[in-house]
């Protein structure tokens, strides 16, 4: 558990990074949307070659749970996403200050709830393997960087004090990590526990939430070479995932 702890608490952090940046302020809008468009195209890499390929394999004979695994992830990120848009945190990630609009407690909610599906992941790894892959932390920690970035970027135009934005960001990460020791208690501690399917359930729940936050944000900003980012990112983070199995 302590391993999982700690590869969650390195990938989260990164979210502080992205607000240490927007408080320098030394990153333009559209420099921020390529960055998102980068970690989007990393994270669509861990979905398909860390999460949804092994688990294609694995399920080869009968890739009916799979699917049915995918569309759970993908209706549940949905349905909390479309309840914590409600409460006020539909904006979360704008980066133009739309916050203002919104409540404290939805855009924590909200921040929270685009991380769970990753901390989620790197706890069970921990109770099915002896080890995380590092492309899957790579892509989890560059992606936070963008929406650490942009959603402070947003409150900070929104006219939201810094200690609040900080003390919401820490929040977050906190309750990331809880997110993943969860994990890691789901799948050593439920004897029905199947990693291959929930691997799946949060691919599902990944890609609804690029869909939904990332990807709109980095192409509303990034401009014409938004596209050439997102392929960068998964390139890269494809990359990483070799040199790994090197």
């Amino acid at each position: 558990m302590i391993e999982a702890i700690a590869w969650s608490a390195l990938a989260t952090a990164t979210l502080l990074v992205g607000m240490g940046l927007a408080y320098g302020d030394v990153i333009s809008l559209r420099g921020t949307g390529l960055i998102m468009a980068f970690g989007a195209g990393a994270i669509i890499s861990a979905v398909s070659y860390q999460l949804v390929l092994p688990a294609a394999i694995a399920t080869a004979v009968d890739p009916l749970p799979l699917a049915v695994a995918m569309a759970a992830g993908a209706l549940t990120f949905y349905g909390a996403d479309r309840w914590v848009d409600g409460l006020g945190g539909e904006d979360r990630l704008d980066f133009e200050g739309a916050q203002a609009g919104g409540s404290g407690m939805g855009i924590l909610l909200g921040s929270l709830l685009d991380g769970v599906p990753e901390s989620l992941v790197l706890g069970l790894s921990f109770a099915h393997a002896s080890s995380v892959s590092f492309a899957f932390v790579f892509a989890v920690a560059i992606s936070n960087i963008p929406q650490g970035l942009g959603g402070t970027a947003g409150m900070l135009a929104a006219g939201w004090p810094r200690p609040r934005i900080t003390g919401l960001w820490i929040a977050v990460c906190v309750l990331s990590v809880a997110a993943a020791i969860g994990g890691f208690a789901l799948g050593t501690l439920v004897p029905g526990a199947n990693g291959t399917q929930l691997d799946s359930f949060a691919a599902g729940a990944l890609l609804v939430m690029l869909a939904d936050s990332m990807i709109p944000e980095a192409f509303q900003h990034g401009g014409r070479e938004t596209g050439l980012a997102l392929v960068l990112g998964f390139g890269t983070a494809v990359v990483v995932g070799l040199l790994e199995l090197a």
